[in-house]
């Protein structure tokens, strides 16, 4: 008994072997539209994480001891950290 040769593929003309999957099951439209919905997702889990890092922040900025550097307690006066807290340009002062 011959075994059955089996045919070389066949395109069916329209070049469905030249295209991406995705371009060829959802078409043009469908795969713009979920490359388009993809980037809108990840615009507002950007915004949201931004967001949650914003919070977190403002809610830890005001947890500061009394007189530490950065905080609405030290007051503007407070030379602050470092080396160079009470410097002067003025020779006058100590």
């Amino acid at each position: 008994m011959k075994a059955p040769v089996e045919a070389p593929m066949e395109a069916c003309g329209c070049g469905e072997d030249q295209i991406p999957w995705m371009l060829a099951k959802f078409g043009f439209f469908g795969t713009a539209g979920l490359v388009l919905a993809v980037l809108v997702i990840m615009i507002l889990a950007g915004w949201a994480l931004a967001t949650v890092v914003w919070l977190i922040r403002r809610r830890t900025e005001g947890t500061g001891a009394p007189g530490t550097p950065g905080t609405a307690a030290s007051g503007p006066d407070d030379p602050g950290p470092g080396e160079l807290g009470g410097f002067s340009w003025r020779e006058e002062d100590p």
